[in-house]
């Protein structure tokens, strides 16, 4: 099991999905390499499991019902992807703290 992730994470992701590939470039270049929770610049030559390094964070949670799928799929540093868990935030809110 990979550090941080709960048993029946790839079940649960899977079972969300809706079939268009949810690729961490392509999400990336679609939000233009900006943490979509700080607004920083996310860096791509930066590794897993650095805090800075990229990650894709679900805007709806899969726990919360939300889909494996681009539209709820957004680039995030994986220390932010972290500190939000599967908490849901307001559009346009900034995570803090």
């Amino acid at each position: 099991m990979l550090a941080g992730i709960a048993p029946g994470w790839r079940a649960q992701k899977q079972a969300a999905s809706t079939g268009e590939p949810v690729l961490l470039a392509a999400i990336a270049e679609r939000d233009g390499w900006q943490c979509s929770l700080c607004r920083q610049p996310v860096d791509p030559a930066v590794a897993w499991p650095d805090s800075l390094s990229p990650s894709l964070d679900h805007r709806v949670p899969l726990s919360k019902g939300g889909a494996h799928d681009p539209s709820n799929v957004y680039l995030a540093h994986l220390g932010c992807n972290s500190s939000k868990g599967d908490r849901l935030l307001d559009d346009g809110s900034l995570l803090t703290g």
